[in-house]
């Protein structure tokens, strides 16, 4: 750890234990997680908190917070080995981490190196709708595995330049790797229920944009139904009198009926969802795809919903 800090910063730095009985303050369950270390970088006091067994990142934040509501100081996660999607999720908790050799992130410092500090890092730390849709398709619709990316514009409604961004994220963030020179190809390192437990926390609710209207009628065809009307379809759980249609963004010319009149929500019959990404690509129903449904319920605290959740995804097969 000194001679990683050194190589990248150019600190001379001296480990510290902390004492045995500072330790007394925290839960013992925390203790015997992890070993604990002072050090003084920049004048300023940093606890350095060794990572000694199998985490999820949850609940390393949620240690780290409370070790640092303890002691008042800013708290560093130290981990030996870390994948790089695993990374992308501390980032976007903006969790503190270094992976001696590797990287460090220290947002309270506003240090954010790579690979021994050389290169900054620019990656995006959220997935990108494209990219997300690209994913969900090859859950669900077609294997994406030795179609080219050309076929893959194609099959989702995108330029060739926005599939390969797409691929060269999921290749940065150790979900596949890009095969191939002049056609180029993707090779997914998991199978796609493990696939889905890894990028699930990465990817984003699709709703962009929701409008209620007070309408006698919709035209169906061009309309996807969603949102507790999917639920209900998927789930046991009891649909609603309001009728959710998801359309992708820009696609309210789609709607058609009559008395097309912007309505309060609770005075609405009808809601519109504009989402990020097409999802009649994803469906051959009149519902939204099941993952998609997941996502945009996802952070609900209705334990109705999230029974729901469970049973859709439980009925999934992969």
């Amino acid at each position: 750890m000194e001679d990683y800090l050194k190589d990248a910063l150019g600190v001379e730095t001296e480990l510290r234990s902390l004492a045995p009985d500072k330790l007394k303050s925290l839960p013992i369950y925390i203790v015997n997680e992890y070993n604990f270390q002072l050090i003084e970088l920049y004048r300023q006091d940093l606890l350095l908190v060794f990572v000694r067994n199998h985490f999820t990142t949850e609940r390393l934040k949620k240690h780290l917070d409370i070790i640092k509501a303890t002691f008042n100081i800013i708290t560093i996660a130290v981990i030996n080995q870390l994948e790089a999607y695993n990374r992308l999720r501390l980032i976007e908790k903006k969790v503190p981490f270094i992976i001696p050799g590797k990287q460090m992130y220290l947002p309270d410092l506003l240090i954010d190196l790579k690979e021994f500090g050389v290169n900054p890092r620019n990656q995006p730390t959220s997935m990108q709708p494209s990219t997300q849709l690209l994913l969900l398709y090859h859950l669900q619709v077609e294997y994406l595995e030795g179609v080219n990316f050309k076929e893959i514009a194609k099959k989702l409604g995108y330029n060739a330049m926005t599939i390969s961004r797409a691929a060269n994220y999921l290749q940065d963030i150790d979900i596949c790797t890009i095969k191939g020179t002049k056609d180029k190809f993707l090779n997914f390192h998991k199978k796609k229920n493990e696939l889905w437990k890894v990028v699930a926390p990465l990817m984003c609710n699709p709703i962009k944009k929701i409008e209620y209207y007070d309408i006698g009628w919709v035209y169906e065809p061009f309309l996807t139904k969603s949102n507790i009307n999917a639920l209900s379809y998927y789930s046991d759980i009891n649909d609603n009198t309001i009728k959710y249609y998801a359309v992708e963004t820009g696609g309210n010319w789609k709607i058609g009926g009559i008395n097309l009149i912007k309505a309060a929500p609770m005075d609405g019959k009808v809601c519109i969802e504009e989402w990020k990404y097409n999802p009649a690509r994803l469906t051959k129903t009149d519902y939204v795809d099941p993952l998609s449904l997941y996502l945009c319920f996802k952070d609900s605290s209705d334990e109705r919903i999230n029974m729901a959740l469970d049973q859709i995804i439980k009925n999934i097969k992969w």
